[in-house]
C-alpha cells in the first residue's frame, strides 16, 4: 500500500540537456531504469524497495514556448536492490529498476505552484524530500501530503488498489471562511495527520460496530443511509489542535464524525470558542428534546 508517507526522496532528471521531457515515454504498468550520474553509484543504492521518489525536471521549452518553471512529473518506486550499468548512457550509467506509480498527464500538468525551491535537490542525486524547501512553512509531512495530492488524478490504473486515499473534509469552512485560526487548523488537519493512525482508528471502529462506522456526535451511519458506497466512509477530527505542536497522535486523540458534525466542530461559537465532540453531542441531544 502506497501513501504520502512513502514519499522519501526527490530527484532531478533531464533529457538531452533539457531539450525534451525525461521518461515521457514510460507507460503505466511498466518498469524502467532510472539513471544516476556515473560518479554517484552510492546515491543510486540509497532508496529502498517501496520508497517513492519524486522526479522533477525543467525542460527548455514547452509547446514551442520558453519554459521557466520546474515541473513535477513522476512518482516512482524501486522494485529491486540491484544496481544496473547502462552502457548506452556512460555519463549516467548507474540504474535502478523502478515501477511507475504516477505520471503527470499531460507531463506538463504539475508545475511548481510557486512556493517550492528546487535548488537543493537539483543535482541529479537521490535527495531526502526534506531538501525540497518552501516559503510557506510546510513541514516535511505537509510537503509529502501536498505532493501526494498533486498526483491525485495521475496515479497509474494498475496501482489504484495499492493507493491509500484517506477521506478528507472538503468545503468545511462554512461562514467562518475568513477566520485565519480555523483555516490554519483545518489546513493542518488535512496535511499533518498520520494517515496510518486514521486508518487504524477506522478499522477499530468497524470491528467494534459489526462493520459500521457511526458518527461519534450524532450517530449518523453512512452505510445505512447510502448503501455500499457509504461503507468505510467517515471524516476524521483531531480533538487536540495540531498547532499545539508536534506529538505522537493516539487513536483516542481522533474523533470519527460525519460531514455535518465536522462542519459544526469547526464553526465558531458566540464566545469565540469551538465545540468539542462531547459538547456538540450534548448540543445535539438538547436540540432534539
Amino acid at each position: 500500500m502506497y501513501s504520502s508517507e512513502n514519499i522519501i526522496w526527490i530527484k532531478n532528471v533531464k533529457r538531452n540537456q533539457g531539450d525534451g521531457w525525461a521518461y515521457d515515454d514510460v507507460s503505466c504498468g511498466s518498469t524502467f531504469w532510472l539513471n544516476w550520474p556515473k560518479s554517484k553509484r552510492g546515491s543510486a543504492s540509497t532508496p529502498n524497495i517501496g520508497d517513492i521518489i519524486v522526479l522533477f525536471q525543467k525542460p527548455n521549452s514547452i509547446n514551442g514556448q520558453r519554459n521557466y518553471k520546474v515541473h513535477i512529473t513522476h512518482l516512482v518506486s524501486p522494485v529491486t536492490d540491484t544496481i544496473h550499468e547502462d552502457n548506452e548512457h556512460p555519463d549516467h550509467k548507474w540504474c535502478r529498476e523502478v515501477k511507475l506509480i504516477a505520471k503527470a498527464n499531460p507531463i506538463s500538468a504539475i508545475p511548481n505552484p510557486g512556493y517550492y525551491n528546487f535548488f537543493k535537490p537539483n543535482r541529479g542525486l537521490t535527495n531526502p524530500i526534506i531538501n525540497l524547501t518552501n516559503n510557506i512553512g510546510l513541514s516535511e509531512a505537509e510537503t509529502q501530503e501536498d505532493i501526494w495530492r498533486m498526483f491525485d488524478n495521475h496515479f497509474c490504473p494498475d496501482v489504484q488498489n495499492e493507493i491509500f486515499r484517506p477521506q478528507e473534509p472538503n468545503g468545511i469552512f462554512g461562514e467562518v471562511e475568513g477566520d485565519k485560526i480555523i483555516r490554519e487548523h483545518i489546513k493542518q488537519e488535512l496535511t499533518r495527520r498520520n494517515s496510518k493512525i486514521v486508518q487504524l482508528a477506522k478499522t477499530q471502529a468497524l470491528n467494534a460496530n459489526n462493520g459500521r462506522i457511526k458518527c461519534e456526535c450524532c450517530k449518523f451511519d453512512f452505510l445505512k443511509t447510502y448503501g455500499q458506497i457509504g461503507f468505510n466512509f467517515i471524516e476524521c477530527h483531531h480533538k487536540i489542535h495540531i498547532s499545539t505542536g508536534e506529538r505522537i497522535t493516539r487513536i483516542e486523540d481522533l474523533a470519527l464524525v460525519c460531514s455535518n458534525c465536522h462542519r459544526m466542530l469547526h464553526r465558531k461559537l458566540e464566545n469565540g470558542d469551538y465545540h468539542t465532540v462531547d459538547t456538540l453531542k450534548q448540543a445535539i441531544n438538547n436540540a432534539s428534546n
